[in-house]
């Protein structure tokens, strides 16, 4: 097997709402909308993540991102009236998470500082 990239799914009930929200968690708009019910924001060519309108599903989704800057990270929630948890200390990284409308959890990591 020769995995090329990946795209996380994040399920969600209420698509136009989670469109505003995520649009303001990630500072910009989606960049695909390749079907009805699904929303794409790529951020390398080989990695992105997917918002799929599924209410049966939805709520139940976790998805981490690895970013340099959780301090950048956090001030652009501030700025974005996001709500989180500050940035928490793990074994060799830090997190910081957070939660969206219908209870699914973004995870931003960074190596320790």
């Amino acid at each position: 097997m020769a995995i090329k990239g990946v795209l996380a799914q994040i399920t969600v009930s209420d698509l136009a709402q989670a469109t505003e929200y995520y649009g303001r968690l990630f500072g910009r708009g989606p960049d695909e909308n390749p079907m009805p019910g699904l929303l794409e924001w790529h951020f390398t060519p080989e990695a992105g993540v997917q918002l799929w309108a599924d209410p049966a599903r939805s709520g139940k989704s976790t998805v981490a991102f690895n970013e340099d800057d959780l301090q950048g990270v956090a001030k652009r929630l501030d700025t974005a009236k996001i709500e989180h948890g500050g940035i928490e200390d793990a074994t060799h990284f830090q997190i910081l998470q957070v939660l969206d409308p219908e209870g699914n959890h973004v995870v931003f990591t960074s190596a320790a500082g």
